[in-house]
């Protein structure tokens, strides 16, 4: 009897199940999350995740039930620090993990979601940060040498206003020369339209009718010419550009905020602008308002015809 007890326990170990890595966790959520209105961002998210970035290392091969709040805390700090993220961005990716984790428990895969105690950061939601013409002419200029075939993107980014997810995701087809707009595929607005309709300027169209040459209707707009490479994110090339151009505090998404901007300072209604940018209400709109032109004028009007009718 003795000699078949390494037998037994040789057996068990053979046919014991593996353990669960976050890696199965996150090809769990993605199933979990198809349906979902911003599936493309999110699933990004989870396979930087899995993977990592540049020089982070993902966690997808840690064992599921031994992540600790304190492993995540690290691994998002380490992705601030290379990445530069604003507290917004963090704030995703933060939200990305705990969605993994909480779809776990609730499918009886994990006892708790070691994500749930981290605190979100507090969001500047008043940045309205916009390129003055002297800088969008020092900018493209950089970006126009550097990155010559990549300079549609941001021009199509300064002209349309979307977020960039939003942006990397426009395919060929999109822009209709019929009624002048291109469709932009909503990433955060829910229980509304997949998408919304933007106006594009000439230089716009120009960018994007390089953009897709030479692709079928349905290819993504983000391929280059070589119809290979496939630019995913925009912080290699765009933020040595900013550098380069000695402008201060800019980023890829202040081109958004430039499209707003010059929207509502030439006399756009918010309401309309709102639109545009996919807001999902007017109150993020409203760190705009200050630039209208005609606020100021309409106050002091409002003003004054109460001294007006007095002397009547």
């Amino acid at each position: 009897m003795a000699g078949k007890v390494p037998m037994f326990k040789a057996k068990a170990e053979e046919t014991s199940t593996p353990a669960l890595t976050v890696s199965d966790l996150i090809d769990t959520a993605i199933t979990s999350t198809n349906s979902h209105r911003s599936a493309y961002d999110l699933h990004r998210k989870f396979e930087h995740i899995r993977t990592g970035v540049d020089t982070v290392e993902g966690i997808g091969q840690l064992t599921a039930s031994e992540v600790t709040k304190s492993d995540l805390l690290e691994w998002l700090d380490s992705m601030t620090e290379e990445r530069d993220w604003s507290n917004a961005s963090r704030n995703r990716y933060q939200a990305a993990l705990s969605l993994i984790f909480r779809i776990a428990v609730d499918d009886k895969k994990l006892p708790y979601n070691p994500a749930s105690g981290i605190e979100h950061l507090q969001e500047d939601n008043s940045r309205c940060r916009s390129l003055t013409l002297e800088e969008e002419e020092a900018l493209f200029k950089q970006l126009t040498e550097r990155f010559p075939t990549y300079t549609p993107i941001a021009v199509l980014a300064m002209h349309t206003g979307p977020r960039a997810s939003e942006l990397l995701r426009i395919r060929v087809g999109g822009y209709s020369g019929e009624s002048g707009k291109l469709m932009i595929r909503q990433t955060k607005i829910r229980r509304s339209a997949a998408v919304r309709h933007v106006p594009i300027t000439p230089m716009a169209v120009a960018a994007y009718t390089f953009l897709a040459a030479g692709k079928k209707i349905g290819d993504p707009l983000r391929t280059q010419p070589d119809r290979k490479t496939a630019v995913k994110v925009t912080k290699y090339w765009f933020d040595p550009c900013v550098d380069a151009a000695k402008i201060n505090d800019f980023r890829f998404h202040d081109l958004r905020h430039t499209a707003a901007s010059r929207w509502v300072m030439n006399g756009l209604p918010l309401a309309v602008v709102s639109n545009y940018l996919g807001h999902s209400n007017i109150q993020m709109t409203m760190r705009y308002s200050h630039l209208s032109p005609e606020n100021d004028e309409r106050a002091i009007a409002a003003m004054m015809s109460i001294y007006q009718k007095m002397g009547e």
